[in-house]
């Protein structure tokens, strides 16, 4: 296979323009351009100072790794990042860096940042240190719970279903990360949150190789014992529900041991992953 930059826009969707109208937006453009937005120089004096722009592109670019939009070894092209999230270079640089500095991405001698490839063994260990926050971040949000905490959490399940019988990559992934957040937000723990984020964050990029498995993956029925049990206010069986979720999900991706061993290789074999033809540098 030969080696290339992927862009943001090659996301792992079936059919690109199909999933952009039915699934929440990847990067719709944080800047804005005057140019490509044909806006006037009143509007173009609005965008953003340097440094919230620079937090909302790293608040994107977090998400989107946490989603599994990227994948392990994936090569990051900083233009094509840029013209994605509707900016310049420089303020996308500065936040690739920064990931870089706090080990989510890794730097190459020839000056390119890729996603890190994953072993087995990390894997594991990721998984291990996962069920245990995670449980214990669900633990605490059942007894926080509220009827409309249950109703919110429902109806981005009920999209996850939706987007899976159309086979919606983008909407799956997306859906998936805001339905375990919702959950681990109601926990309030200002402890849990950074450090279960920091963990989805280098997770999060092997859950791109789940699509190859997704009649199996993204199964219902393990979200629904989480509602279930916080429903009934049980929270040790929460806690459990989601341990449980997290540990099939990442038995069923060890089991695809070629993944960790041959990364850019498998993901050719993905046929639900559109790549864009254009040239990337």
């Amino acid at each position: 296979m030969t080696n290339r930059n992927f862009e943001i826009s090659e996301l792992p969707m079936n059919v690109r323009a199909k999933n952009e109208r039915k699934s929440p937006d990847s990067f719709a453009g944080i800047a804005g351009s005057a140019k490509s937005r044909g806006a006037s120089n009143e509007e173009a004096a609005d965008t953003p100072r340097r440094g919230e722009l620079q937090d909302r592109i790293a608040e994107e670019l977090r998400r989107a790794l946490m989603r599994g939009q990227f994948f392990p070894g994936q090569k990051l092209s900083l233009r094509g990042l840029a013209e994605q999230l509707g900016t310049s270079a420089m303020p996308v640089r500065e936040v690739l860096s920064q990931l870089t500095a706090a080990g989510v991405l890794e730097a190459l001698p020839n000056r390119t940042v890729q996603v890190p490839r994953m072993t087995e063994p990390k894997f594991k260990e990721l998984t291990q240190v996962r069920a245990l926050l995670e449980g214990y971040a669900a633990e605490l949000a059942c007894v926080n719970c509220t009827p409309a905490l249950i109703k919110s959490l429902q109806k981005i399940d009920a999209d996850l279903t939706k987007f899976s019988k159309e086979r919606n990559v983008l909407g799956i992934l997306t859906t998936n990360q805001a339905f375990h957040f919702g959950i681990y937000a109601a926990s309030q723990s200002e402890i849990l949150l950074p450090l279960i984020e920091a963990l989805w964050l280098r997770a999060g990029p092997v859950m791109y190789f789940s699509l190859s498995e997704q009649a199996h993956i993204w199964d219902a029925g393990t979200h629904q014992d989480i509602l279930d049990c916080m429903h009934a206010g049980d929270a040790t069986g929460t806690r459990r529900a989601i341990e449980r979720d997290i540990h099939r999900t990442s038995k069923l991706l060890i089991t695809k041991s070629a993944i960790f061993n041959t990364g850019l290789a498998s993901v050719a074999k993905l046929p639900q992953v559109q790549r864009d033809k254009r040239s990337t540098v």
